[in-house]
């Protein structure tokens, strides 16, 4: 990892840590003038809208003292979840057996601020599909890997991942994809002149749909082809969120670029009921936000993730 970013990353946590130590160590001290900055913010409403009876007043001031408390705690609530400690709700079964719909688990949010994510890790990050919510994921595949189903098993660099069975698909397929790496040549190729299929002013309506939902590429550009380094891959949709090169896609240009950030393989553990990396292609780097590495709820289930 880049050794300015762990720099940033380790000032940013040590001014956010000291915050919430000298929190719990002013707690008196802090509350006391949370309390006056609050009564003067009731007495300026009051002032302001001129209440006169005295249960008015009263409800007012209760009104802005539960406001007050309750907004604080979210807050702070936030911020651990954001940065220290996640709490995520599973809604789906592609991780079973390992985890089950509605289990409730913990995330380390610090963990990637400081080192490089490593195979088998269960790793929370935003999907790259429609760029709207977190998936839980195993990740079985590290930037510049070779990795290719066959026989029901992944082999990662010609290894045979023996733990687990997977399934040949999705777009993977019986292909083999080279997990793209920064620095790496990137090129996407559509299959067609699509500037012969498509009016020139239907192409902003299909660019939008495009981007709210970057996996129908397959769709409206069946033939479309990623590369790296001249083989050809699995599906990189951050680049689809990008208007100009969607642009150049329909009206039938190649691109060519370099990646930007290291990249991911993410599969679910339930091969046959996950969607997965071998649909809808890479996640970066950057999607990662955090490593899943215990369940706390059920109670009878509470235990580390392996």
């Amino acid at each position: 990892m880049d050794k300015s970013k762990i720099i940033v990353n380790g000032i940013f946590y040590l001014l956010l840590t000291a915050f919430f130590i000298i929190l719990w160590v002013k707690e008196k001290e802090v509350v006391s003038a949370i309390r006056g900055y609050r009564d003067a913010f009731s007495d300026k409403i009051i002032e302001v809208l001129n209440l006169k009876g005295e249960t008015t007043q009263k409800g007012l001031r209760k009104t802005v003292n539960f406001a007050e408390t309750i907004g604080s705690a979210l807050i702070l609530v936030l911020l651990i979840q954001k940065f220290y400690l996640g709490n995520f709700l599973v809604p789906t079964g592609s991780m079973i057996p390992t985890i089950v719909p509605k289990d409730r688990l913990f995330g380390n949010m610090v963990i990637y601020k400081f080192k490089k994510p490593e195979l088998q890790d269960i790793i929370v990050f935003k999907e790259p599909v429609e760029n709207k919510v977190l998936y839980t994921k195993r990740l079985m595949g590290k930037p510049g890997d070779t990795v290719k189903v066959e026989y029901g098993h992944l082999y990662i660099n010609g290894n045979k991942v023996e733990e687990r069975e997977y399934s040949n698909l999705g777009m993977l397929g019986y292909n083999t994809w080279i997990v793209p790496k920064k620095g790496d040549e990137v090129k996407i190729i559509p299959g067609a002149n699509y500037s012969t299929e498509f009016k020139s002013e239907e192409i902003a309506e299909i660019q939008r749909g495009l981007l709210d939902n970057p996996a129908a590429i397959s769709e409206i550009l069946p033939d479309v082809e990623f590369y790296i380094n001249g083989k050809k891959t699995g599906m990189l949709l951050d680049y689809i969120h990008n208007k100009e090169v969607v642009t150049d896609l329909l009206n039938g240009k190649n691109y060519t670029g370099i990646v930007t950030e290291d990249y991911y393989l993410a599969l679910g553990d339930n091969t046959n009921g996950s969607y997965d990396s071998r649909m809808w292609g890479f996640v970066a780097e950057s999607r990662i936000k955090g490593k899943a590495f215990v369940r706390f709820w059920p109670l009878n289930r509470i235990g580390l993730l392996k």
